[in-house]
């Protein structure tokens, strides 16, 4: 694998043939644990003593991109942690035009962060967009892609007496104030893929305060799902996840699991069931097409994962997750979300 490394970020490739092999390494080591030092130990050699610019940014870039995804293994996570906070107090390599102590700082704390998180779950391969986001973290934090700790971190100073991820509250609501209710195949049929981007960007850099950039609720209501879609752990936790496969069909069962959630995950999954039980009203249901059934099948793969790699029991899987996301949706006691934002 030394070859694989060597060349990335060699003089002569381009800005996206080094986000496409950028995509090749983080994945092969992310799937493969016993590479996975070797390429952290290949980086370190290319970020040393390296006087040239874009080879050391591109460095940079794929170490902050590999701890997105995987932290190194016991044996060398020491050695990483000493070459990041060594590169996190001195700009070792005083090349002014990357921000060496900036990447480093990231790292260090993210490093802290995956030891203890262990790799990311999921086994489908990173797209050249999930690659770029990785790297642009230490210096643009969104909330996308991040746990919903630190969606609550992000949003600590700007809405202090939030109980929920402001984001979701704010789609939910426009959903509604855009006509959801009454929107053939709501949640179903999917909105303009450009106006969703615009709007996931004006969300992320606040400029949605002045101008929201859209009055169309199946653009905020394809944007909800995949922000819970890209949470980077799921709202229903792994932990619980064989225990919702198993008793999906028995409503105080259901209930008793989503107690065992974490605080904010709790309140996320009965936030958004609470926001489904919205839609079931007989002439909702006339004008949107989407009963429970509809919505128990488009929500349940933004809601849980499966986490076996084996593709067999994920399609097995499929049915049960759909029942137990019915389940709450019919029968989920919602009623002390009233108010809470």
């Amino acid at each position: 694998s030394s070859g694989i490394n060597a060349e990335y970020g060699g003089k002569n490739m381009s800005q996206k043939e080094r986000l496409k092999k950028a995509v090749d390494l983080t994945f092969t080591a992310w799937q493969k644990k016993n590479y996975r030092d070797e390429f952290f130990m290949q980086v370190i050699k290319q970020t040393t003593n390296n006087k040239k610019a874009k080879s050391l940014e591109w460095g940079w870039k794929l170490i902050t991109a590999y701890l997105f995804y995987f932290p190194p293994t016991i044996r060398f996570q020491g050695y990483l942690e000493g070459y990041l906070y060594k590169n996190k107090e001195n700009d070792l390599n005083e090349v002014p035009s990357v921000p060496v102590m900036a990447y480093a700082e990231y790292c260090h704390d993210r490093l802290g962060k995956m030891v203890l998180r262990g790799a990311k779950h999921g086994q489908k391969k990173p797209t050249d967009d999930d690659i770029n986001h990785a790297m642009l973290l230490p210096f643009k934090k969104s909330m996308f892609g991040a746990t919903l700790e630190e969606v609550m971190e992000l949003q600590a100073d700007t809405h202090p007496n939030h109980y929920l991820p402001w984001v979701l509250t704010l789609l939910a609501e426009k959903v509604v104030s855009f006509g959801g209710y009454t929107t053939e195949g709501i949640f179903r049929v999917p909105g303009d893929i450009d106006k969703v981007g615009a709007l996931k960007v004006s969300l992320d850099n606040g400029t949605y305060i002045n101008e929201f950039p859209t009055s169309d609720a199946p653009v905020c209501a394809s944007l909800l799902k995949e922000w819970l879609r890209e949470l980077y752990d799921p709202v229903l936790t792994h932990e619980i996840y064989q225990k919702c496969v198993d008793n999906s069909e028995h409503p105080n069962f259901c209930a008793a699991i989503i107690q065992e959630l974490p605080d904010i995950n709790r309140l996320v999954v009965t936030y958004v069931i609470r926001f489904l039980q919205g839609f079931l009203e007989e002439e909702t249901i006339k004008k949107t097409k989407m009963n429970a059934d509809n919505l128990a099948m488009v929500f349940a793969p933004n809601l849980l994962r499966c986490p076996s790699t084996d593709i067999q029991v994920a399609m097995d899987n499929n049915k049960y997750e759909m029942t137990f996301v019915r389940t709450l949706i019919n029968h989920l006691d919602t009623s002390y979300m009233e108010g809470v934002v």
